[in-house]
């Protein structure tokens, strides 16, 4: 591509268009703060020799289908993380990989909606079921992770997506550090450092572009036995029931992490079904976070917390199936007293990102976000 010279740069028609595009981007990046959570830009698709053209990060995708949509291209990339290879292996098995039953329902949940969707222009939009929202979080996730990190996602996260049993902790830790990305953060995963293997550290270290500041964060999510790609049969009763203790052992096990001097955030996810008779600090499953909590001895100042705040999610649209996905839910805990402060407060950025987390922005060509 040439390289305008700094006459042309200069003409009148070249600087309105240029100032067109800025105002354009400046109008994109507001609504993805604002509607779902995102402090950073993604690149608006284009049309070339007749097929679209997306980009993310180092990567450019130059041959999707004219009509392909942003949700689209996301599984695409999705598919194209997991391997070929790995997908066909999967075909063969008896237990298939929850991804892979996730893209068989999903499937099978556009061909219907497709039956009862035929606009002029072939597109058309409806609300996700539990398998497609399940699906469409994780393919952004991985996509985020892909545009905003230098690189690509460490091989040992890959290959423990495609592993059934390290499936869902490597899940959860995508989950979160898709959203400190989407904060404008770097992302250094310590697992992928091969002199830290063994050693009790964070999952990984954000560092938030703007200010420099860094945060050591740790994710952990709740197994249940028949859920997702464990064996047995989930117990249909009150989320925390009888395994209350199970999230206070991870939230124990957490703190004994090494941060150095760091701020450190906690985050775990209860994977649970959202109860929405449960709303409220003291019912369903956040009584049961109060209970246990409550047990702990208060910080002082001279007793002070490693952790600067305790996040408690339950992002779980595998348990809707086929219904409509519900809404993920999440409280926090803040200490007042804490051994290393945080430099630059994200938190308000955080929790405006964790209430948007199963919104994804539908980025058109010229960069416009749909609904």
């Amino acid at each position: 591509m040439r390289k305008l010279t700094r006459a042309e740069e200069l003409r009148p028609e070249v600087a309105s268009l240029r100032a067109k595009v800025e105002a354009q981007n400046a109008a994109s990046l507001e609504i993805l703060r604002e509607r779902f959570g995102v402090w950073i830009n993604f690149v608006a698709p284009v049309r070339w020799q007749g097929r679209k053209v997306w980009a993310i990060g180092s990567r450019v995708y130059t041959d999707g289908p004219p009509l392909q949509t942003f949700h689209e291209f996301l599984f695409s990339v999705l598919q194209s993380t997991l391997g070929e290879e790995w997908r066909a292996e999967q075909a063969e098995r008896d237990d298939r990989h929850f991804v892979l039953r996730c893209f068989d329902e999903y499937y099978a949940w556009l061909e219907e909606r497709a039956e009862t969707n035929d606009p002029a222009n072939g597109i058309w939009a409806t609300v996700p079921n539990g398998w497609a929202q399940y699906l469409r979080s994780l393919a952004w996730d991985v996509a985020t992770l892909t545009h905003a990190c230098p690189g690509e996602l460490p091989d040992d996260l890959v290959d423990r997506l495609r592993a059934s049993v390290a499936f869902q902790s490597a899940r959860y830790e995508i989950a979160v550090a898709a959203i400190f990305a989407r904060l404008d953060c770097e992302i250094e995963f310590l697992d992928a450092d091969p002199d830290l293997k063994g050693q009790k550290r964070a999952e990984f270290i954000a560092t938030h572009r703007p200010t420099g500041h860094r945060i050591a964060v740790e994710a952990k999510s709740r197994r249940r036995q028949g859920v997702i790609n464990e064996p047995g049969k989930h117990n249909e009763d009150e989320p925390l029931r009888g395994d209350a203790r199970a999230v206070r052992r991870l939230f124990v096990k957490a703190l004994d992490k090494e941060i150095t001097d760091l701020p450190f955030l906690i985050f775990i996810d209860i994977n649970a079904p959202v109860d929405p008779t449960a709303r409220g600090f003291d019912r369903g499953w956040r009584k049961g976070i109060k209970d246990w909590m409550d047990r702990f001895d208060p910080p002082t100042p001279d007793r002070p917390e490693r952790y600067n705040g305790l996040y408690v999610t339950n992002f779980s649209p595998h348990y809707d199936g086929d219904d409509l996905a519900s809404s993920g839910e999440w409280l926090c805990v803040l200490p007042v007293y804490v051994e290393n402060q945080l430099e630059f407060d994200l938190t308000g950025m955080l929790s405006h990102a964790l209430d948007r987390h199963d919104l994804v922005p539908e980025i058109g060509e010229g960069g416009k976000i749909l609904d």
